[in-house]
């Protein structure tokens, strides 16, 4: 078990449900360059498993201590699965910038589940 330190506690308490405080980013990547020239899905999946064995913090959550009179804990979520966290959508037709724009929005827009490890990644196609 870790504390939050002071900084990332303060975030976390200024969340609102119209307000959230994570942060995110995007990739834009041309899969034609992959071998094979496209990638799949559960390729993806893997690779994020081989990786975030090295990574413990993406395998934690937050637990609140009771009353809240000290800062939250990351703890190892016994429950952990990655496909929870690594998301595939496609955009409809014709898949142009505005459309990836206006999806990256809502998809931001929206809180992270503070029972689950805090993150998310999207494989957004079109």
């Amino acid at each position: 078990m870790k504390q939050l330190g002071i900084l990332d506690s303060a975030f976390v308490n200024l969340e609102q449900t119209n307000t959230p405080q994570h942060v995110g980013g995007m990739g834009i990547y041309d899969p034609s360059t992959a071998p094979g020239g496209f990638v799949r899905f559960k390729d993806v999946i893997a690779s994020f498993e081989r990786r975030l064995g090295d990574l413990p913090l993406f395998r934690t959550r937050l637990v609140e201590v009771p009353g809240g009179l000290d800062r939250p804990y990351w703890i190892k979520d016994a429950n952990f699965d990655v496909e929870f966290h690594l998301r595939h959508i496609a955009l409809p037709e014709p898949g142009d910038w505005r459309q990836l724009c206006i999806q990256a929005a809502r998809l931001h827009s929206r809180p992270l589940d503070m029972s689950r490890p805090l993150w998310e990644a999207y494989i957004i196609e079109g």
